[in-house]
């Protein structure tokens, strides 16, 4: 298995490209934001297409998720699209088993599909949800997927002892995105009739995320407070990203109770915070909290730019995204607004 998969190549060509010193650069600067050090000038972190892959194979999710090679040589491809350009962005690949990664922990089974991302169809009813205890994700190592993980990291792992590209975490979704996979769409009712219950199983997920992050980060060899990820980022006293795209569609009040559990599973290593949509309502929520050390907004353009940037800046957290172009916006005009809030 993988002998006719060109990993080579693209290694080849990751070698080729990569200018160790711009490297060093790019990820000085990335660390001086995260440090809340003023850097030369703010990181640009873009990507490109690679023109090479024409007559190359190529290999659809399904293909991926059950062959490491596999996977392993179409994240090479985004890893080089970062080199590249030549900007700030440190490369980076990861084992991608999909958003029900740690759900698979409760002994669901995500389905595989060659054109999208697995997903979950079945969940757990709220009866069996209310047996479980910690102890049942004990061993932690030996519970869904976290196996699979241990043998493709490996396999990562010996293909690039030698490469300029870091492995970053698998995708890791926040406690309350993980109870919603777990439990399916009925988690919005069942938390208005009986919030404790919903509490008990957000205590799961927390535990859950923590524990199986202090495994992960230590197969990949990294410390707790920092990493990379998303094939350009370098973090710096921040550890992992919190997906908090389900939190959006809970009103301020049933967002609040879900804190405690947040800030259980990401204290140990401080986070940012990812969400999709409309969170203008919790926004200030994570900007409250010392284990939030930054924000990515999913849909920028859903947000007003100048008020948002003010306010992770008053927080003194980082922003970490996109910044979206209006149309017809000439580019001196787009960078002035984007570049309007700070002082």
């Amino acid at each position: 298995m993988g002998n006719d998969i060109p990993i080579g190549e693209v290694l080849h060509l990751i070698e080729k490209e990569a200018d160790r010193e711009a490297l060093r650069q790019g990820k000085k600067r990335q660390e001086n934001v995260w440090e809340r050090r003023e850097p030369d000038y703010l990181p640009i972190l873009i990507s490109q297409t690679m023109p090479e892959r024409s007559g190359l194979p190529s290999y659809d999710l399904k293909q991926q998720f059950f062959d490491p090679q596999k996977m392993l040589y179409e994240q090479l491809w985004l890893a080089l699209g970062s080199l590249r350009t030549k900007t700030d962005a440190v490369p980076s690949v990861r084992v991608n088993f999909g958003v029900g990664f740690l759900a698979s922990v409760f002994g669901l089974n995500q389905e595989v599909f060659p054109d999208k991302m697995p997903w979950l169809r079945r969940h757990l009813s709220m009866r069996k949800i209310a047996k479980m205890s910690l102890d049942d994700f004990e061993p932690v190592s030996e519970k869904g997927l976290l196996p699979a993980f241990r043998r493709y990291l490996n396999v990562y792992q010996n293909y690039l002892k030698d490469s300029p590209v870091r492995i970053y975490l698998p995708d890791t979704q926040g406690p309350f995105d993980s109870a919603h996979l777990v439990m399916g769409d009925s988690i919005f009712g069942e938390f208005h009739r009986n919030p404790q219950s919903i509490l008990h199983l957000l205590s799961l997920t927390s535990h859950v995320y923590r524990e199986s992050t202090f495994l992960l980060k230590s197969l990949i060899g990294e410390p707790l407070n920092e990493g990379y990820h998303s094939c350009n980022l370098r973090m710096s006293h921040c550890g992992v990203r919190c997906c908090e795209d389900s939190t959006t569609l809970l009103s301020p009040k049933l967002a609040e109770l879900t804190i405690p559990d947040l800030r259980n599973a990401i204290g140990s290593f401080h986070s940012w915070i990812h969400f999709c949509g409309d969170g203008r309502h919790i926004l200030k929520l994570f900007l409250s909290l010392r284990e939030v050390e930054g924000i990515n907004l999913g849909n920028p353009e859903k947000h007003d730019w100048e008020t948002t940037m003010k306010e992770i800046i008053a927080a003194r957290k980082v922003y970490y995204g996109e910044a979206y172009r209006r149309e017809n916006e000439s580019l001196s005009e787009y960078f002035k607004r984007i570049l309007s809030p700070l002082e």
